[in-house]
């Protein structure tokens, strides 16, 4: 049972068009984590390069490659989370920001 709410951004829709070869597995991953978006994820924080990722989450495809996003009934109350509009949205919504190899997705490109 799914009761959280998905959004998904414009880098992840066009992430998810380059890297087609993936696309079941990446839906599969979305799946899991609209029905425990806490589990098998890591809180991700300042990352290499000065970029602040504070309120959002990280979850594994495979070896190198990952979802980046956002819970907003966990980003809210972080100030500094500035990669979704949870203001707009209801607490259980996940918003997917982007999708792709390791490198890449951290600096949400």
């Amino acid at each position: 049972m799914n009761d959280y709410q998905t959004f998904y951004e414009d880098q992840f829709i066009r992430n998810l068009r380059r890297f087609s070869s993936l696309r079941q597995r990446i839906q599969r991953k979305v799946e899991q984590i609209l029905v425990k978006p806490y589990d098998r994820t890591e809180q991700l924080g300042r990352v290499s390069g000065g970029l602040d990722l504070r309120g959002c989450r990280s979850s594994r495809i495979d070896r190198n490659f990952r979802i980046i996003f956002v819970i907003c009934e966990e980003c809210r109350p972080i100030p500094e989370c500035q990669y979704c509009f949870c203001d707009e949205r209801p607490d259980m919504t996940v918003v997917f920001l982007t999708v792709g190899p390791h490198d890449r997705a951290y600096m949400m490109n």
